[in-house]
């Protein structure tokens, strides 16, 4: 089969791009042929497709220029339309399939796929297609104000950088899109990674019938697996407010002799380094952003992976990573999470945002070094026996199947 992917990165950013690329090796390491459309950026590899890639636009950017240009892509961009016509026309795909697409690549591209009479897929890994806010998260809390077509109040509640400018932009281009019934109407199935997911999807209308849920998957024997306890709790991924990294921060103040590494990189980073700078934390090491090799080293030395979440997480990358390690997963009880997390088989779920309950999670399981084997004995199980690529494999194909 030949399959056109699209995301709007084309480098590592979280767990969506992950996804993005192992689901493209899979799909090559079985014969079918693939081909990629993304946003350029500095970050991105040498790829045969760079010249269809849409140019870069930064939502950082403060230049008056830059700003015109990022508020007319987030409605409509002849650029992403003209570019990926004729990458459909040189690849001749019988399928498309989208990964994240809003804001840098835009929905507008969707009209022109469809005139190449071709089918739709989207992964979801957030919640832009139901909310202006993207991750459901403002304030340090769930806001799911905005759901059910009721993007209005996103304004008034400042869900968006907690501005109200921003926040209307925001408003104003789900307004459009949902006008322009492209995002509804032109795409022919999501792909929903959790059940979580998909209830959300349903309760903001929907259809039950155009969700498929294919949780993701991992290559387990491509991780190393210790059957041993580790050295120190991990925390891998995203540093922002949402991933309730400044929760973790005040449990590890109350645990001076268990050690925490945290990889990864995000707006969060020097408020999270501040913090620990300075209630003197001697306990807490930042190891930088790390990936391939590097990233599953770190993994399996480690005693346990924490995923403190505050947002509803989607799915959780980074708990089938830890799993393939061997490794149990301390994680809040919210989202797709529960559906990962066996609590007291694969790791142990503690309340959000709960800083005593998670204290006690914490506790329980560095104190038992055997109940650390345990869990990650059952975790690597699960991850081979229930979220193996060649299972993905077959349920993805026959969804392509089914849609051609």
């Amino acid at each position: 089969m030949n399959i056109l992917y699209v995301n709007k990165f084309f480098h590592l950013v979280g767990g969506v791009e992950r996804y993005f690329f192992e689901l493209g090796k899979l799909m090559e390491a079985r014969g079918n042929r693939t081909s990629y459309f993304y946003m350029q950026s500095a970050a991105d590899g040498q790829s045969r497709w760079a010249d269809f890639a849409v140019s870069n636009v930064s939502y950082d950017n403060s230049q008056l220029y830059q700003r015109l240009r990022q508020f007319i892509r987030l409605f409509y961009s002849p650029e992403a339309n003209n570019k990926i016509s004729r990458l459909i026309d040189q690849v001749k795909p019988d399928i498309v399939h989208l990964h994240t697409i809003y804001h840098h690549l835009s929905p507008s591209i969707l009209p022109a796929v469809k005139k190449k009479h071709l089918p739709i897929v989207q992964n979801l890994g957030d919640y832009h297609l139901i909310s202006p806010n993207y991750n459901l998260f403002h304030n340090g809390a769930v806001c799911e104000i905005t759901l059910g077509g009721r993007f209005y109040k996103a304004i008034a509640h400042r869900c968006i950088r907690n501005s109200r400018f921003y926040s209307s932009i925001e408003v104003l281009e789900k307004y459009f899109h949902q006008l322009a019934g492209w995002e509804h109407n032109l795409i022919d199935k999501y792909i929903s990674p959790s059940v979580f997911m998909k209830k959300k999807l349903i309760e903001s209308g929907i259809r039950e019938e155009k969700i498929r849920t294919i949780p993701h998957f991992i290559i387990s024997h491509e991780y190393p697996y210790r059957k041993s306890a580790g050295e120190y709790l991990l925390y891998f991924g995203r540093l922002s407010p949402e991933k309730g990294l400044l929760l973790l921060l005040k449990a590890m103040k109350n645990l001076p002799d268990i050690k925490l590494k945290i990889a990864g990189r995000g707006q969060q980073e020097d408020e999270l380094k501040n913090f620990v700078k300075e209630k003197r934390m001697k306990n807490v090491e930042f190891s930088g952003f790390l990936e391939g090799a590097a990233l599953k080293k770190v993994i399996s030395r480690s005693l346990a992976v924490i995923l403190p979440s505050l947002w509803p997480e989607v799915f959780g990358m980074s708990i089938l990573e830890a799993f393939a390690c061997g490794k149990p997963v301390i994680a809040s009880d919210i989202g797709g999470i529960p559906e990962l997390v066996d609590d007291n088989y694969t790791g142990y779920l503690f309340k959000p945002g709960d800083l005593d309950d998670l204290l006690e999670k914490i506790k329980k399981l560095s104190g038992d070094k055997g109940s650390v084997i345990r869990l990650g004995g059952n975790a690597r199980k699960m991850a081979v026996d229930k979220f193996n690529p060649v299972d993905h494999y077959r349920k993805v194909m026959k969804l392509y199947g089914e849609m051609i």
